[in-house]
């Protein structure tokens, strides 16, 4: 995101539009955001400087552009929750062999930095991620990391109400089995997270209803696609691996396959030129400080299917989600789907709202039977959208 900071110095009334078209209540309305704490090295979409380049340096947090992001989108939805992950550390840290060493010098590198948030930018962090990105599981580091937490008192804030999520596996569950294998795990860590896929383990699904632990798609794709340039290709813009109609059928599907309450887009928007874009993944492009000029993806039309008509707050239908998919193509992708559906409701109120995706050719038909809510009886609003106007799919 760091071009988004030039956005703020030479245009700041586009990059307040930017900033609302993602944490605005007319925009994604994003409530979960999560930051890399940087170690100077390329983390697949450019590289977020390091908050402690040496073990005795004071924490500096304004080095890159995540924290200052954060903090700005604090004032735009203050109830944002925040979040925090490593991809790689300091020379200091790895180079020290003793492994509870090691874990002390890590453990001071997060201290550090979360008190600069504070100290500098009024940032109190919601959740720590303490599993390296995409690595291997390290439990004991999770549970030192967890303890340290729980038990900090040289803090600006209560470190002890830091939820851990652990462990940023691809498309893995590692964490899942370890935890019913090791009670002090199990107790350290509150939410399960893991990326690219939509399907949980059965010992995930364990931990969700025994032990009522949160899970989440940590990290996961906007739609891999240049909308203007795919409709050539395809004829809809939508529709391919990774497309829209992909990447809305995980989202669907995380809840009946995988027992996942939140999506994570990597990234909301992609502020860095095109030479550093880790494919073409993002739900707004900002590309042009110079300008000022940014855009709107189809993926992000697509994120307010869900953002604009399910609140925070709401409860799942479990008689009303399925996304019968498999998974297939990269890995991760849903292929052969026939159904996809997602309905969530408020339990006060009785508004409920459904998400239905069609990737397919061919009209599909739902019979919707409403029991056991308010609104059972009131009719429904329609909000769609389609393919390119010569496009096939225009037709379902």
């Amino acid at each position: 995101s760091r071009l988004l900071i030039d956005y703020k110095t030479e245009h700041p009334r586009r990059y307040r539009e930017i900033m609302e078209l993602i944490f605005g209540e007319k925009g994604l309305n994003i409530r979960h955001l999560k930051v890399e704490l940087g170690s100077d090295i390329n983390s697949s979409s450019g590289t977020e400087p390091c908050t402690k380049r040496y073990m005795d340096e004071k924490a500096q947090v304004r080095r890159g552009a995540a924290f200052i992001l954060a903090a700005d989108a604090k004032k735009i939805n203050p109830d944002l929750t925040l979040d925090m992950l490593y991809w790689s550390e300091p020379k200091w840290i790895s180079d020290i062999g003793a492994e509870n060493d090691r874990y002390e010098a890590r453990y001071k590198w997060f201290k550090d930095t979360l008190n600069a948030a504070y100290e500098e930018l009024g940032l109190k962090f919601d959740f720590v991620s303490p599993n390296r990105n995409e690595r291997a599981v390290e439990p004991e580091w999770i549970k030192y990391c967890s303890k340290r937490l729980r038990e900090e008192r040289d803090c600006l804030y209560d470190f002890s109400t830091i939820k851990i999520v652990a462990a940023d596996e691809e498309g893995g569950w590692r964490i899942s089995d370890l935890m019913l294998d090791d009670k002090d795990l199990l107790s350290a860590v509150d939410v399960i997270g893991s990326h690219y896929t939509s399907h949980c383990s059965e010992n995930t699904r364990v931990i969700s209803d025994k032990y009522e632990k949160e899970v989440w798609f940590s990290e996961g794709c906007p739609p891999m696609s240049y909308s203007r340039g795919t409709s050539r290709f395809d004829g809809s813009g939508l529709s391919g691996i990774n497309g829209v109609l992909d990447i809305a059928d995980r989202i669907i599907a995380m809840y009946p396959c995988g027992c996942m309450t939140m999506y994570e887009f990597q990234p909301v928007v992609a502020a860095y030129y095109d030479g550093v874009t880790y494919g073409y993944k993002q739900l707004i492009s900002a590309k042009e400080p110079w300008s000022g000029c940014y855009g709107l993806e189809s993926g992000f039309y697509m994120a307010l299917h869900f953002s604009l008509f399910i609140k925070p707050g709401w409860a799942f239908a479990d008689s009303a989600c399925i996304c019968d998919g498999e998974k297939g193509g990269d890995g991760h992708a849903m292929i052969n789907t026939v159904k996809s559906c997602m309905t969530a409701y408020d339990k006060e109120t009785g508004d409920y709202s459904m998400v239905i995706c069609n990737s397919e050719n061919a009209e599909k038909v739902y019979d919707i039977n409403t029991n056991g809510i308010e609104k059972a009886g009131e009719s429904l609003e329609v909000w769609e959208t389609r393919g390119c106007n010569q496009s096939a799919f225009e037709e379902n």
